[in-house]
């Protein structure tokens, strides 16, 4: 919000426009750097991006999220997932499905061989797994 903004400057110690461009650089290899960081910032940003008295984002909103927040290939299999969600589900996502592909993209590698159909993936999880497992093997023959 608006006031918000002035008091995370202020916390930060960020009292000029000045010192804010100082700061940017850091702040950004933070987010690269540090998982930590990277997750605050990818868990706040769904209720940033959702619409005020909604539980969901709207698909759009999070596809231009996911955009800004996995930039520079952080994970590789981001186009295949907006695919899959356009082509298969094409509805609102949730705070929970927002938060396990976090998880997802961290824990899995972005070849799937260490995916667990047993695992506790929820279901649109597991049916992306299927949908780059049989796009890949139609690449390969």
């Amino acid at each position: 919000t608006r006031a918000e903004f002035p008091a995370g400057l202020e916390t930060l110690g960020l009292d000029s426009v000045d010192k804010l461009k100082e700061q940017l650089p850091q702040m950004r290899r933070s987010l690269q750097t540090d998982e930590g960081v990277f997750s605050e910032v990818y868990r706040y940003a769904f209720g940033f991006a959702t619409e005020k008295g909604q539980k969901s984002l709207a698909l759009d909103t999070a596809f231009a999220m996911w955009r800004l927040l996995f930039d520079d290939g952080k994970w590789p299999l981001l186009d295949h997932w907006c695919d899959f969600l356009t082509e298969h589900h094409n509805k609102a996502i949730s705070r929970d499905t927002w938060n396990q592909l976090l998880e997802f993209s961290k824990s899995i590698k972005p070849d799937l061989c260490n995916y667990d159909a047993e695992g506790a993936w929820p279901y649109l999880i597991d049916e992306f797994v299927e949908y780059v497992q049989t796009k890949n093997s139609e690449i390969s023959t």
